[in-house]
């Protein structure tokens, strides 16, 4: 009967690590949810910084596809609006997509205005 209830305990230890884990990594504060960056020139940016964190992509492919098919200057919203606060594309752009893991295709045809 106990090697039942070892068996039991086990599997329960088991199945429960990740959440313990998780917890208490985001408590004592050992994972970092987003790297540190220089603060930008400008005074504030288009949109708050949680949203373009989410949501920087889908803009510049709006901002784009408006310019581009539409004829529609992409004012501050567009890349140069970017760059005119962050210049420095390996201290602002390759840092936080260095740190997701993400490769945007971008760079490989056009560069990066300054």
């Amino acid at each position: 009967m106990s090697k039942g209830l070892l068996a039991v305990a086990i599997f329960f230890a088991v199945l429960a690590f990740p959440l313990i884990f998780n917890a208490t990594s985001a408590v004592t504060g050992s994972t970092k949810s987003h790297p540190a960056l220089k603060q930008g020139k400008g005074e504030k940016c288009v949109k708050d910084t949680d949203w373009m964190r989410r949501n920087h992509m889908n803009l510049l492919k709006h901002t784009r596809d408006d310019s581009v098919r539409g004829g529609i200057p992409a004012g501050e919203s567009g890349l140069a609006g970017c760059v005119s606060c962050h210049p420095k594309r390996g201290e602002f752009c390759d840092s936080c997509h260095s740190f997701v893991g993400a490769s945007p295709e971008c760079w490989q045809c056009h560069h990066y205005p300054v």
